[in-house]
């Protein structure tokens, strides 16, 4: 099999199914989408939002930019945040996340947070695989 990797970009064409729960309201968002896979980058479109997914062992951010707000989370076992900026009015807030579990794995991303600030809990995961 040929991919992009042998050539040097680095770029893989990859398939995402994850969600996004809120278990404080028992509500679940659930997408399938395709992507790129650039080292551990991963980029995606979700109803016209561009989701922009960095990681680590250690840290995960998450970018999520429409074309009214940019929102991002940093996850980090010793401090989280979250920061919300709605473009037109260029008017931003930090909001405080407790991190209950992360995990990062070759095909998986998992997260578990509580917002501070509205005390609801939340569960965010995706799983790639390679598009052939």
């Amino acid at each position: 099999m040929i991919s992009n990797e042998m050539f040097g970009s680095g770029i893989i064409r990859i398939k995402i199914k994850g969600y996004l729960k809120n278990n404080t309201d028992n509500e679940l968002l659930e997408f399938e989408e395709k992507g790129i896979k650039i080292k551990n980058k991963i980029i995606y479109y979700n109803n016209n939002v561009k989701n922009t997914i960095k990681f680590s062992d250690k840290e995960i951010i998450l970018i999520r930019e429409g074309n009214d707000f940019l929102n991002t989370f940093v996850f980090n076992i010793n401090r989280s945040y979250s920061n919300y900026l709605l473009k037109e009015n260029n008017y931003d807030i930090d909001l405080d996340v407790n991190t209950f579990i992360m995990n990062v794995s070759d095909n998986s991303i998992y997260v578990k947070y509580l917002i501070v600030e509205t005390k609801c809990e939340y569960e965010f995961k995706i799983e790639t695989s390679d598009i052939l």
